[in-house]
């Protein structure tokens, strides 16, 4: 919970005047104190993540010993808004070690869990927490949990692995049914796990079988060509984080776990969603499907790739306009994917697809109607601006803005699309980006651009 504001500070810039009729512009006081909080979330709130910094690192000292961790606590989400984890842990952890039960601990095992810590965030979870975040700890410990700890504690971790890169946890119960699980636990229930070698035995029943690899590797290959389309370098890539995918091979157990933890809304006719308040990506594979990639229906692991953008690009930034995170989910969301998952191609142009209406196909009778929203609006799309039209036109239009920006043939725009998302990549609030990159003259221009290329493809 963000401290309520004790007062408004107004930017004020005061003249003093001196002989001779000049007047002096005196500098603006720093903020310190309290007032430097209420600052600096209210700035959050704008989506201004740097200049709450500045203002954070500005007071700090500043305020009381016995609200030293607000200062702490507040400069962690600073930290946390520029995806500067590593510093906003080490803020966290100062926030609680000063003021055990306050409301930053939340946040602070949100960060643990995120970086693979799930253990220290398990324990960290029993701690007090502040009372209008403890509704949130339940569906946190159920994320790392997961759905099979209780049904098989002593061989659950068969149904768990890291990748060797560490970038993905994937949960799954894909290759083994519920009887195996159920013979495989009784089986371990009478080894003496006191024994060092009765314990080697579990460790090597436990071995997670091949899909359940082969799909972390699919989820690397997936991570590895969402770099090579958005041109992210080395220094932009987060450090230690550990994106968790749970795969589950039954239906209900999809709708279950989603309930347990916190789902809001039905996920009924849902193959698959990401989470961006507990950080995890959910899919399920449908039965009978005829097309299988690493043992899961092939529909469910388009659905990954779109979704999986959406879990890797809020892994990268907070600024992710609706418009861009979509139009790239639609356009990483399908690949042709070779050898059994070890190599994939995505950003495909799909033109037909059996029954399924196409982008392609949307993009082009939206543009031949002249239905298509006008670039000077449509960038700077909020959420609500999304939903409250004709969302199927939406999600076309992003998706052949995101091809255009990335296989079109606009060399000036191409080179300002890249320009976007590495100034969104820096913390900036996303319409002021818009604005310093394009502009309305340059939008309408590419406009015109993108209009042409979609009637003549």
């Amino acid at each position: 919970m963000r401290i309520a504001s004790l007062s408004l500070f107004t930017l004020l810039l005061v003249s003093s005047l001196v002989p001779g009729g000049h007047t002096i512009a005196q500098e603006e006081p720093k903020l310190t104190g309290i007032k430097a909080c209420n600052q600096a979330l209210k700035l959050l709130d704008e989506g201004k993540a740097n200049e709450a910094l500045e203002v954070m690192l500005g007071a700090k000292g500043t305020l009381d010993a016995e609200d030293e961790w607000l200062w702490w606590g507040n400069t962690g989400h600073c930290y946390r808004d520029l995806r500067q984890d590593d510093k906003a842990l080490e803020h966290y952890e100062k926030a609680v070690q000063l003021q055990p039960d306050c409301w930053f601990r939340f946040s602070y095992c949100m960060l643990l869990h995120e970086f693979g810590r799930w253990d220290e965030a398990l324990t960290e979870l029993e701690k007090t927490i502040d009372p209008d975040y403890r509704a949130g700890a339940a569906p946190l410990k159920q994320v790392i949990l997961g759905p099979f700890r209780e049904r098989w504690p002593l061989t659950w971790t068969k149904l768990e692995y890291t990748s060797k890169k560490g970038n993905y946890h994937v949960v799954s119960d894909v290759g083994t049914t519920v009887k195996e699980m159920d013979k495989l636990e009784a089986e371990a229930g009478a080894l003496d796990l006191e024994n060092k070698i009765d314990r080697s035995r579990l460790e090597k029943m436990c071995k997670p079988n091949d899909d359940i690899v082969s799909l972390a590797n699919l989820c690397e290959l997936a991570r590895d060509q969402y770099i090579r389309f958005t041109g992210v370098s080395s220094r932009d890539l987060p450090k230690g984080k550990v994106s968790k995918v749970f795969f589950m091979m039954n239906e209900q157990d999809f709708h279950n776990f989603a309930a347990d933890c916190g789902g809001g809304g039905s996920t009924e006719n849902v193959l698959g969603f990401y989470s961006p308040r507990l950080k995890y990506l959910q899919l399920y594979s449908q039965p009978g499907a005829e097309t299988r990639v690493c043992g899961l229906a092939r529909d469910t692991i388009d659905t990954f790739f779109h979704e999986g953008w959406h879990q890797f690009f809020d892994t990268l930034t907070e600024q992710t306009p609706i418009w861009l995170d979509e139009g790239l989910a639609e356009f990483l969301g399908h690949a042709e994917v070779k050898d059994k998952g070890a190599k994939i191609e995505l950003g495909l142009l799909i033109r037909t697809r059996g029954e399924t209406y196409t982008r392609y196909e949307r993009i082009k009778e939206t543009i031949k109607a002249g239905a298509h929203i006008p670039f000077t609006d449509f960038f700077k799309y909020s959420s609500r601006d999304w939903h409250g039209g004709d969302v199927n036109i939406h999600y076309a239009q992003a998706w052949s803005i995101a091809y255009f920006g990335l296989k079109g043939n606009d060399a000036a725009f191409k080179k300002d699309f890249a320009r976007l998302f590495a100034a969104l990549l820096k913390g900036k609030p996303a319409n002021e980006v818009v604005d310093e990159i394009f502009g309305d003259e340059k939008l309408k221009k590419y406009e015109e651009s993108w209009l042409k290329y979609w009637r003549n493809i």
